[in-house]
């Protein structure tokens, strides 16, 4: 995994499309986004990341289609020291049995430290962006990454629009609230936490995945 620096100015030596010129400076936002996890299966890209680090998995249940089988938490828990949070504790019974971590549903019951905050996929659920990620940081992780579905890899997969009927079809799950882009990703972690981004990267064939830190000292 190349570590790679974020923000407007970290790619601006040379234009690499014709956006640039079409529109004005002040709207183009060039963003490095890294390949280095195309084609690696998402288990297999989360295990790396976590293995032998103290983890907390927000998110762990998949609800409301919890399948133990398919179940990432519970697939993670060979690789790290696990713990898991999420506001669905419908499931943390059907789960806790097959886990050596903790299972949590109130924030003020999680007990650090840990090394790294794992985030697959929640961010476009949650309705308080900006209190989300404000939380993510007090738990004081050296390190976070999160995913999120990115409405650029989906485009020609998961929008459609018949002109004829002048309806527009959308492939997303019901709950979400957003799509993001590397751009509004990286854009709402820079406004909403101290973190440096170290890395941006095309991620499952649908997602983006961040990788964070928090800065020294």
């Amino acid at each position: 995994m190349t570590a790679a620096p974020q923000g407007q100015d970290s790619a601006d030596e040379l234009p690499v499309s014709p956006l640039e010129f079409a529109h004005q400076r002040y709207f183009v936002q060039k963003l490095r986004v890294g390949e280095d996890f195309i084609g690696v299966p998402r288990v297999d890209a989360f295990a790396t990341l976590c293995a032998g680090k103290r983890v907390l998995h927000v998110g762990c249940v998949d609800w409301p289609i919890t399948d133990l089988r398919q179940s990432l938490h519970l697939q993670l828990d060979a690789c790290c020291e696990l713990d898991g949070f999420d506001i669905h504790d419908e499931a943390f019974a059907q789960m806790q049995p097959h886990l050596k971590g903790r299972l949590f549903n109130d924030w003020a019951d999680v007990r650090g430290p840990y090394d790294l905050v794992l985030v697959p996929e929640v961010l476009e659920h949650v309705p308080d962006v900006q209190g989300f990620l404000r939380q993510l940081d007090a738990l004081g992780a050296a390190q976070y990454i999160l995913t999120v579905p990115d409405a650029y890899s989906c485009f020609r997969r998961h929008f459609d629009y018949n002109s004829g009927a002048q309806t527009f079809v959308e492939v997303v799950h019901p709950d979400h609230n957003c799509w993001y882009t590397p751009f509004t990703l990286s854009n709402v972690i820079r406004k909403y936490t101290p973190w440096q981004i170290d890395g941006l990267f095309f991620f499952n064939g649908i997602s983006l995945l961040a990788v964070a830190s928090r800065p020294a000292g």
